[in-house]
């Protein structure tokens, strides 16, 4: 079964976890290599097209381990030394189909992205209205900001309208900078910009012009870098603390 997705775990560092095509997770030891350590079942048969380690929280006993997945119905988290099997972040399961996640374990920050479900019943929410389709490659969706505030506890904490794929699984990611703001980085898929937001009221702050829709963005804490992959292009943006 082929992966969509994986995650180095942020407390044990020699474990790496895959999600795959039919919905489950595999957990591996580096130091074991001839095949994963366990597989787990998910909700759904949908792909895994993202895989978060969580950070270790006060209110969980220490060295658990945590992941957060997201597929088409939403984001799920995952005890990974636990046979029950992942639950949904409560009050995520209504806001159409979940393209994308970003997760900051400095600050426990999550932001999870969607398109329109074609043919619903229900409004797309947030924000509000009815969705409606915007000129270039992209669709009217939106972005939904939780914080993490315990094991399984989670926190709406701020949402926007966001111009999104019709069709890809873009990337995105939260940028956290001391003593600032956190900002989230995304594509604007009608323009092709790379947009830079605040959070948690998602004001822009910048805008920047790219040749093509974004492929990959990531950002190195260590470096204070920001790079976007396109088509056939990477660019790199230095972080200005001045």
């Amino acid at each position: 079964v082929p992966a969509w997705s994986c995650s180095w775990d942020h407390i044990s560092t020699h474990n790496i976890y895959a999600g795959l095509q039919n919905g489950s997770v595999l957990v591996f030891d580096m130091r074991q290599t001839a095949g994963p350590l366990k597989s787990l079942a998910g909700l759904t048969s949908n792909p895994v097209h993202s895989l978060q380690s969580l950070a270790q929280t006060t209110s969980l006993s220490s060295g658990a381990r945590t992941i957060l997945s997201a597929s088409a119905i939403g984001p799920c988290q995952w005890d990974i030394d636990s046979e029950e099997r992942p639950f949904m972040v409560p009050g995520t399961d209504d806001q159409g189909v979940c393209i994308s996640l970003a997760y900051c374990p400095s600050s426990d920050d999550i932001v999870v992205s969607y398109r329109p479900k074609f043919n619903m019943d229900v409004p797309l929410s947030p924000p509000s209205p009815t969705p409606s389709y915007v000129t270039g490659q992209g669709v009217q969706g939106s972005n939904v900001l939780l914080k993490r505030m315990g094991g399984n506890d989670f926190q709406k904490m701020g949402s926007s309208y966001a111009n999104v794929s019709k069709i890809r699984l873009p990337k995105c990611v939260i940028i956290d900078i001391e003593n600032q703001n956190r900002m989230f980085a995304s594509g604007d898929e009608a323009t092709c910009d790379l947009v830079l937001q605040e959070l948690p009221s998602f004001s822009v702050i910048q805008r920047f012009k790219m040749p093509a829709q974004a492929r990959d963005i990531r950002y190195s804490p260590s470096y204070g870098m920001l790079g976007c992959l396109s088509e056939n292009l990477l660019q790199l943006f230095r972080t200005n603390l001045s």
